[in-house]
């Protein structure tokens, strides 16, 4: 019993995850960002970024697809799953 309420606190917290992650990039999906190590190593390195190819495009569409599949799918789970322990629905 508490494995499985484990298991469904870590199905609403991923999935919470992935469902904000997809709803941000989606937003965001046009632009082109890089994160914070790689700014510090272009700072220190004096040189701009390389333009994405159409490559990280297709990857990031492809991220944005799974990140929006997954994520309400493992929040849904994990919340069926905590009713399911906790008997709010008979």
């Amino acid at each position: 019993m508490e494995g499985t309420v484990t298991a469904s606190l870590f199905f609403i917290v991923f999935g919470g995850f992935l469902t904000f992650t997809a709803i941000l990039n989606w937003r965001h999906r046009r632009e082109e960002k890089i994160n914070l190590l790689e700014a510090a190593i272009l700072k220190v390195a004096g040189t701009e970024p390389l333009p994405l190819t159409r490559l990280d495009r297709i990857l990031q569409t492809f991220h944005i697809i799974m990140a929006s599949i997954f994520g309400p799918f493992l929040l849904f789970l994990g919340i069926a799953m905590m009713v399911d322990q906790l008997g709010i629905i008979p």
